[in-house]
């Protein structure tokens, strides 16, 4: 992405991003779905989810919009309300 004056802003931004953060993402975005399809399967709602993890409902949108990390200890309680392991959460699913 040369331009005759250098990198354009584009090419500049595109420089910054590592394949590290852009893999993260990836994996946030297939924790997230993963915990949406749980919820489908055993028919419990948002805010129900939110209660038995204890978390408030903005905190919940963001982590299931795949922008922030969690906590290993929300990985546990998680994984506890749906009665299997983190590497059963974090397995991709057929």
């Amino acid at each position: 992405m040369k331009t005759g004056n250098g990198l354009t802003f584009l090419g500049r931004l595109l420089d910054k991003v590592c394949a590290a953060d852009l893999l993260q993402s990836e994996h946030r975005q297939a924790l997230s779905a993963r915990i949406e399809h749980l919820l489908a399967e055993t028919g419990l709602n948002r805010l129900q989810f939110g209660d038995h993890i204890r978390v408030e409902m903005n905190e919940l949108r963001v982590w299931l919009s795949g922008t922030r990390d969690l906590t290993l200890e929300t990985l546990t309680e998680i994984c506890h309300l749906f009665h299997i392991s983190i590497g059963d959460l974090v397995t991709e699913q057929a």
